[in-house]
């Protein structure tokens, strides 16, 4: 609307609103540009686009090419480390084991072998197959590629993105109905005043400066910059805690969001196998620490710790677990925030455990070295390694329970090495199910030192008599600080599913242990269940539980969960981090993606960026989004009243003119003077107020709620009404003084103008401080933490001061300076609005404070809403508050 303005300014020769009316269009447009630009290019420095070549049997030999110019038919090598560059029907495997969790979610390495499977098996359990995008873990294969491309299952997956179109965020709805509601009332006044001016005998040229003039003046043209600015900021102090934002608009969308969709692996869980219990000696250890960071300690079930000799004999256990093993921990580094490993997750595990103990691992062993191994095998269901110490052969084993029961003769008890009964059998049978049901992962580790004879290293022969030693449980634990961002969510009033590809008993172990459900369980709907429900079914366990985990689930089934959610009306987050994340993270009003583990198709689906892949990273997001909006709201109506004044005054301006002859009280570029020089930046300041910390203990506003509602329409017009109308009656009481004829090319007119242009002025400073706060007066002890909003209060006045007293610019603008008097009358004038104002809050106080509140057996159904002063968020009252029945005098 701007740019047509300007334009016909131009055409008409009005060169000085035209240039006014640009500035501001270019000032919007480049801020706008600037904080996307900035947004954007941090996000481009995430981008890993590397196609991984290919090894592929052609010509008779092995060679490496592009990943693109592979076609169904080629055969290719995979080993351990290599990024699967297309779909793959296994043919030989050498033990391959692949990480797929960034396509299927599941959190452990895959066997991989070449037996037939049964063409119907879901994703995660097609054992002969290898996906591209999934990573090597260990092993090595050789496969014939079967599709590539989009026809690949990563490639279906992509393109179930294209079909999800985005819609505008909650914000940007209501802003373009206010903006459109504005435009079409502005453009009414405008034919007016045109009318008007023709009537009162002015000439075409003259009638259509003053009708397009006002007509643009009266929209509010700032507020699209400090939206702009205000969602920029956010992005700013997003960034600085590791959550990165792509577009901003999505910000306040975050603000609206009451359902987290989130996977388990890596978000809710650090993805880095921790081993919690050692079963040895007929007792139970506890492991601390975390991760792969060798910190931590071994302790008693009484959390004292083992002594010396406790730690003696532990280490021929440790010895045993880590001896067969290829894996790697390695300290943090430039591109590693923390220690990492090379290889199996489970083996890392395993010499971490043992690193807390002070042994070697097994590569830097150097003086008992491997003299032979038997890699694991589906089969066999363990691993075994054989290595030469000073004086003998030592056989280390580790795998299942039961396939490392079924060849061992002895077990270590109580200090010694012992024959092994069936009650001892049993007694681990019982550990290992107790273990497994809290979704831990278990191995068994023995060992037997080998004859002199024994040096035939056939498997069934060295496989044989071993000395059980204990039991290993590990897992992959929660993030720090997961748990109470949990509870922050739940506070807050943001219902929080798990969609995770993992195993049903892993999801609700993890789910347990951070308290998902609050009071009550979350129920475990596996992707099979999933299947059975219709949507109205779905729909109703939605309504039911706050907290439910979907496991296994597929990626057209979280796409459906995420469809479901938002035909309840719900704003919906979704966090992910592999290509099977990529359909629900585009259909949700907010897709989250992992900075760290998170596949370039997520990255590019996503609206978010977590880059420390955590889950309270997103929990304060959504907090920083509910400030925005708030700040926003505050900005969006103190701009509105500024301009229902200018609304009045123009029309009061018009009735004027007709009944009086009186010239218009102000000009269309003193209007526009009003948004560029006096409140733009203290609007723009409003978006700095910092959150309330009760923000977090209200309900997020519904998306059918709007700024412009009936009780902030009445307040904005009462408002608007009082500064309009101070200033036309300052304007009033200077014109009636003069006495006579008084026209637009009176001496004192540009004085009369000024006087009405500074008695808006001042009342709108006077609203922007006070419109901080929504129920506590101006003068409270916050008033100081916002700086920003102090410092541009100082320009604003200067800059106005300036263009009213500076020689050559109050003339361009048709200024000029003020005796005492006239600013006397300006200042009662403010006086009387700020009093109005805080009249307004002192009436809200009284309505939702002072009318006695009573409860009943039926707990708070009779109570008022309890109002954060601060925020003028209501607040739900705390269960120890409600009481089973109270008199009204206690209330």
């Amino acid at each position: 609307m701007l740019v047509v303005a300007a334009g016909m300014s131009l055409l008409i020769q009005n060169y000085r609103d035209a240039i006014v009316m640009l500035a501001i269009v270019v000032i919007n447009v480049v801020i706008g540009f600037f904080q996307e630009f900035k947004a954007e290019k941090i996000m481009s420095s995430l981008k890993k686009l590397i196609q991984s070549p290919a090894k592929v049997y052609r010509d008779g030999g092995l060679k490496e090419i592009e990943q693109k110019n592979l076609v169904p038919g080629d055969v290719i090598s995979l080993e351990e480390g290599d990024k699967v560059p297309a779909d793959i029907r296994i043919i030989e495997s050498n033990n391959l084991r692949t990480n797929e969790v960034a396509l299927t979610g599941e959190s452990m390495p895959q066997e991989k072998q070449s037996n037939p499977i049964n063409e119907e098996s879901p994703l995660g359990d097609r054992s002969s197959m290898a996906y591209m995008g999934t990573n090597v873990a260990s092993g090595s294969a050789k496969g014939v590629v079967v599709s590539t491309g989009t026809e690949t299952e990563m490639g279906k997956i992509a393109s179930l993105t294209q079909e999800e179109e985005k819609s505008e965020s909650p914000l940007q709805e209501e802003l373009r109905v206010v903006a459109n509601q504005l435009a079409i009332l502005a453009v009414i006044i405008g034919i007016l005043l045109f009318g008007v001016s023709i009537y009162r005998g002015l000439n075409l040229y003259y009638a259509l400066i003053y009708g397009l003039g006002i007509t643009v003046a009266i929209v509010p043209q700032a507020l699209p910059m400090q939206v702009t600015v205000s969602l920029s900021q956010g992005v700013a102090r997003m960034s600085e805690k590791n959550a990165i934002v792509k577009k901003l608009s999505s910000v306040e969308t975050l603000g609206s969001t009451n359902v987290i969709s989130t996977d388990k692996t890596g978000t809710l869980t650090k993805n880095e196998m921790t081993v919690k219990t050692v079963w040895f000696n007929d007792q139970e250890y506890k492991i601390t620490g975390l991760g792969y960071e060798p910190e931590g300690d071994i302790l008693h079930q009484d959390d004292t710790p083992v002594d010396e000799e406790e730690k003696e004999e532990l280490e021929s256990m440790f010895d045993a677990a880590t001896m067969s093993s290829n894996a790697e921990v390695h300290p943090p580094d430039d591109d590693h925030a923390g220690w990492y490993p090379i290889g199996d997750p489970t083996e890392a595990a395993l010499i971490t455990l043992s690193t807390k103990l002070g042994i070697r691992s097994p590569k830097e062993d150097e003086e008992n070295p491997e003299i032979h191994e038997f890699s694991f095998d589906s089969e066999r269901k363990r691993m075994s390694s054989i290595r030469e110490f000073e004086d003998s052969k030592v056989l280390t084993m580790k795998g299942a329970l039961n396939s490392v029961l079924s060849i061992a003769k002895y077990i270590y008890k109580n200090g010694e090495k012992v024959e092994i009964t069936e009650q001892d059998k049993k007694k681990l049978n019982d550990i290992n199910e107790k273990y497994s049901n809290q979704a831990l992962r278990v191995l068994a580790v023995a060992h037997r030192e080998l004859g002199p004879d024994e040096t035939d290293y056939e498997i069934d022969k060295i496989e044989r008599d071993v000395v059980f030693l204990g039991l290993v449980a590990m897992i992959d634990p929660p993030k720090e600080g997961v748990k109470e961002a949990i509870a922050d969510a739940h506070q807050a009033h943001i219902d929080t599913y798990i969609m995770t590809g993992d195993h049903a008993i892993t999801a609700k172990a993890i789910a347990e242990e951070i308290n998902l459900g609050g009071d009550k369980e979350a129920p475990v709907i596996t992707n099979q269940k999933l299947e059975e429900l219709s949507d109205e079914k779905l729909k109703e366990k939605m309504k039911e539980n706050r907290s439910l985990v979907f496991s296994r689930v597929s990626p057209e089934n979280k796409l459906r969960i995420v469809q479901n959610l938002k035909e309840e009306d719900k704003i919906v987050a979704v966090t992910g981090d592999g290509v099977n994340d990529a359909p629900a993270l585009k259909s949700a009003h907010i897709g989250v993606a992992m900075g760290q583990m998170g596949t370039d198709v997520s990255k590019e689906t996503a609206e978010m960026i977590l880059l420390d892949d955590s889950y309270p990273t997103l929990v304060h997001a959504i907090k920083e989004g509910r400030t925005i909006y708030n700040n926003l709201k505050k900005t969006v109506l103190g701009t509105l009243t500024s301009n229902a004044a200018e609304l009045l005054i123009v029309l009061l301006g018009l009735i004027g003119a007709v009944l009086l002859n009186w010239p218009i009280p102000i000009l269309a570029i003193q209007i526009l003077a009003i948004d560029l020089l006096a409140e733009i930046l203290p609007l723009t300041a409003l978006t700095f107020d910092p959150g309330s910390e009760e923000l977090m203990t209200t309900p997020p506003r519904d998306r059918d709620e709007h700024i412009i509602n009936q009780s902030s329409a009445i307040e904005v017009s009462f408002l608007g009404i009082m500064m309009g109308g101070l200033a036309f009656i300052n304007y009033a009481l200077f014109v009636s003084n003069i006495g006579g004829v008084f026209t637009n090319n009176h001496a004192l007119y540009p004085r009369a103008t000024t006087i009405t242009y500074l008695t808006i002025v001042i009342c709108q400073l006077l609203n922007i401080l006070s419109r901080r706060y929504k129920f506590t007066s101006l003068f409270n002890k916050n008033f100081f933490n916002n700086k920003k909003m102090l410092y541009s209060i100082v320009i604003s006045i200067g800059l106005v001061l300036s263009v009213v007293y500076v020689p050559g610019l109050n003339s361009y603008m048709d200024f000029a300076p003020l005796p005492a008097v006239d600013w006397l009358r300006i200042l009662i004038a403010g006086g009387i609005f700020l009093l109005s104002f805080e009249g307004i809050k002192w009436y809200k106080r009284k309505r939702a404070f002072g009318e006695k509140r009573s409860t009943n057996k039926k707990g708070i159904e009779n109570l008022k809403p309890q109002v954060n002063l601060e925020t003028s968020e209501e607040l739900v009252p705390k269960k120890d508050d409600i009481k089973e029945e109270t008199t009204e005098d206690e209330s």
